[in-house]
């Protein structure tokens, strides 16, 4: 039997960290950045490496949020509830070497407040749709949380990203041969991530996409820095405790920072609709701090099972969750190789991004047409 080929996959991370974790696939162009199409431009930045200038529209504002592990489903709400939301009680599966965020925290203790959210069971959170929710909920009005959603004639607040329609990208991958692809996150709230295929022709379901998961060659990954240099890295991948079982996910290898004690005033930690200034969120707030936006650095109060947030008394602290693989500056692309089984027929298919979070309880997709040719069927480029 042929050794099957190597697909190189290269993503683009954000180093900021920040109030929500958005991400999105950037190429091959998926049908979530279809907003482009009708001008709507520069809301997320996001860089391509293969080329042309980057207008990814509006793709990193799919998503589905209030998913703890073990529910049935997604509330829509509760992004920052570090409880489990359905009291159903599923214990996290993630090997505690694979944790990306309040690692200091002993697993499963009271003040690992993380516990419930997406990364701590990969794959196993449920999704409100398996591309994605504009603005993530179903609802047309802005919501917190970042969900908010310019509308188009081609999408809405509270569209599924299954509906839609198709995005041609000319993109064909050969069978067991290689291709690239990138995503962005924009603001790092910890978790991992994992890319999967669905059949164009099959109902996009989350069933379909956990059915082919694409493995990843462990010794390729590299951060690419501005200059376009590759640069080796050790990533850290977990076939553990994730759903599918023994499908590979991969961490974020850039780590969060600004997580927990840090709840001094930022205009930049206002959340929609403007339920505080900045500091602590409401109710969060020590004795003496009476108000949502006047806590001093340290001052936030209630975990575990607060109603909060990640600005909370657990986290992180001012630092970064673990060591960077180097010290960068601007936003690095992640260059990793994931490997294409060799038993999947040829036909049109939809690339599917997950990215489950471990600082809140969302999970970020999109969803990207392409074409599986034959081996040795020639390739394009991403």
């Amino acid at each position: 039997m042929m050794e099957p080929h190597i697909v190189c996959v290269t993503l683009l991370l954000s180093v900021i960290s920040g109030c929500a974790a958005h991400g999105a696939i950037v190429s091959p162009r998926s049908r979530n950045s279809i907003d482009y199409l009708a001008g709507v431009r520069g809301i997320d930045r996001c860089y391509n490496f293969s080329g042309p200038a980057c207008e990814n529209g509006q793709a990193a504002h799919y998503y589905s949020q209030g998913c703890t592990i073990g529910c049935p489903t997604c509330d829509h709400v509760s992004g920052r509830q570090q409880v489990d939301l359905c009291g159903l009680g599923k214990s996290a599966t993630l090997p505690d070497y694979a944790r990306s965020v309040n690692r200091q925290a002993a697993a499963g203790s009271d003040l690992d407040i993380y516990k419930h959210n997406p990364w701590r069971a990969p794959g196993s959170a449920p999704v409100a749709d398996a591309c994605g929710l504009a603005g993530g909920t179903p609802w047309g009005a802005d919501a917190p949380e970042e969900g908010r959603y310019v509308n188009t004639s081609f999408a809405h607040h509270g569209m599924r990203g299954t509906a839609l329609r198709e995005l041609a990208t000319g993109v064909r991958w050969a069978i067991g041969g290689a291709a690239e692809v990138t995503w962005q996150v924009r603001n790092n709230h910890g978790g991992g991530y994992s890319y999967r295929l669905c059949p164009a022709g099959e109902p996009l379901t989350e069933a379909c996409f956990q059915r082919h998961p694409l493995p990843f060659e462990r010794t390729k990954q590299a951060l690419v820095v501005a200059s376009g240099q590759k640069v080796p890295i050790r990533g850290l991948f977990v076939d553990e405790g994730t759903s599918p079982p023994g499908s590979t996910w991969a961490r974020l290898p850039l780590p969060a920072d600004i997580l927990g004690p840090r709840c001094a005033c930022s205009p930049g930690l206002d959340y929609k609709p403007r339920d505080f200034a900045c500091g602590c969120l409401a109710g969060e707030e020590k004795i003496g701090c009476t108000s949502a936006g006047n806590c001093s650095l340290g001052a936030c109060a209630p975990c575990p099972g607060s109603k909060g947030s990640d600005c909370s008394r657990c986290g992180n602290g001012l630092g970064p969750a673990f060591e960077p693989p180097f010290h960068y500056s601007g936003q690095p692309a992640v260059y990793d190789v994931v490997r294409v089984p060799a038993g999947l027929r040829p036909g049109r298919y939809v690339l599917g991004f997950r990215y489950d979070c471990e600082a809140t309880a969302q999970v970020w997709s999109s969803c990207s047409d392409i074409t599986l040719v034959e081996e040795g069927g020639a390739p394009e480029a991403s």
